[in-house]
């Protein structure tokens, strides 16, 4: 135990005046009962140094002692609504469920069958109110923590994970001292995933803010580990979870624990999403502890952490498209009315296209007669006259267009004149000839 008191002054004296300068006159006594303790100095055993302590002398603490281990044993699991029993030589087992902030059915009020000055000073509870496994746990932390983590009382603590193995109270829950923390922190860094919840112990040493501003709480700075220094560190998205845990306050942290190296100093972090991971206590120097309790819960903040995650987008101005909507086409309508018919160009007598030349027949076969063709004139408006036909049947004249003649011009002969002189020649070497002539 870190501190007792004298029996005669009442004095409280602690760990630090253990040895001299300091003497104690009289005799020593627990600082919550009567029974009888002693100093132990500091010294080494089995080549692991013990820090100095009192020790109970003879007996027991008085039965309504909160630091009676079996007293505060068997309050634990009667208020743990079924999840710790106590075995007939003392232990207290917890047995942890698959989800810890679970709550069994409400039963009989636990608080009821203990004295009040048990209830006073190591169990009373307020809102909002724990879940049973980690409020169980957090009271078995603040009962061990009035020991000074003794190890003979902590050997009386086993927790029993979901998988069903009963492991001891230091493989649950880490903390205070910094070799504990190393441990965990080796045991991490040899299996980042563990197959059970893992809880850490401690008090806030610091409160600092990262580069977003948002604040995290230290339980621990430069600890020494084989692997080299690194910090306990204790963040979250809600700051109303980090509110209360300021400098110098207890804090049970339950959850996944895990090593974020990725900073100048590696941190054994764990990241609070819910307000049952966190409970915390304080007290002062008379020894007066505050009921465990957790921050207020987060419902309320949930939208806040999504927005914090992942911003929103501005709803000041609408959001851009991917891509520019297409002009609509201006309306045309179904069906649109015949043109006006252009007139035809004129054409020159020479460039008037003679019929097709005449077939050559036996006397003995009549020559049919030609049909005549028609004569079309322009009329006296200058507009071209509709025919009578269809427009597929024939063609309609142009205005401007000359009265064809008479007879059909005679057929034109493939073959030159014989009088026509030939073009000349192309190509570099008639040129040549053509130019030695000339001079």
């Amino acid at each position: 135990m870190h501190r007792a008191r004298e029996k005669d002054t009442d004095r409280h004296v602690f760990r630090r005046h253990i040895g001299p300068p300091h003497d104690f006159g009289g005799d020593l006594i627990c600082w919550k009962c009567t029974a009888p303790f002693g100093p132990v100095r500091a010294h080494t055993r089995k080549g692991k140094p013990v820090q100095a302590q009192y020790r109970l002398l003879a007996g027991e603490h008085d039965e309504t002692c909160p630091l009676n281990p079996d007293t505060v044993t068997a309050h634990l699991a009667h208020g743990s609504q079924g999840l710790a029993d106590v075995e007939a030589s003392g232990v207290l087992r917890l047995n942890l469920p698959q989800r810890l902030d679970e709550v069994p059915l409400p039963g009989t009020d636990a608080e009821a069958d203990v004295r009040d000055d048990v209830v006073r000073h190591s169990v009373t509870t307020v809102r909002p109110l724990l879940p049973p496994a980690v409020g169980t746990a957090a009271k078995i932390a603040q009962f061990l923590q009035l020991h000074d983590h003794d190890p003979e009382i902590t050997s009386r603590f086993r927790v029993r994970p979901h998988d069903g193995r009963l492991i001891p109270w230091t493989d649950f829950c880490y903390g205070p001292r910094h070799d504990s923390y190393a441990r965990l922190f080796a045991r991490l860094r040899a299996t980042p995933v563990l197959t059970h919840p893992i809880a850490v112990v401690g008090t806030v040493e610091r409160v600092s803010r990262d580069s977003n501003y948002s604040p995290f709480a230290l339980l621990a700075v430069d600890v020494p580990s084989q692997a080299g220094r690194f910090h306990v560190t204790i963040r979250s998205g809600f700051a109303s979870l980090m509110e209360p845990l300021t400098v110098g306050t207890h804090v049970l942290a339950v959850g996944g624990w895990e090593i974020f190296a990725r900073g100048s100093t590696p941190a054994l972090r764990l990241w609070a999403d819910a307000h049952w991971q966190l409970a915390f206590w304080r007290d002062d120097e008379a020894g007066t502890v505050t009921p465990p309790r957790s921050p207020a819960p987060v419902e309320s903040q949930e939208q806040a952490l999504d927005r914090w995650r992942k911003p929103a987008p501005r709803t000041d101005r609408p959001a851009a498209p991917e891509t520019p909507p297409r002009p609509e086409p201006p309306h045309r309508p179904t069906a649109l009315p015949d043109p006006a018919p252009k007139p035809a160009p004129s054409l020159a007598p020479s460039q008037v296209p003679s019929p097709a030349p005449e077939v050559l027949t036996s006397p003995a076969e009549p020559t049919p007669p030609a049909p005549e063709a028609p004569v079309l004139t322009p009329s006296a408006d200058d507009e071209p006259q509709e025919p009578h036909s269809p427009p597929e049947a024939e063609e309609r004249p142009s205005p401007h267009a000359l009265p064809l003649p008479d007879q059909a011009p005679a057929p034109v002969s493939a073959e030159p004149a014989a009088d026509s002189a030939p073009p000349p020649p192309r190509g570099l070497l008639p040129w040549l000839r053509r130019r030695r002539h000339r001079t």
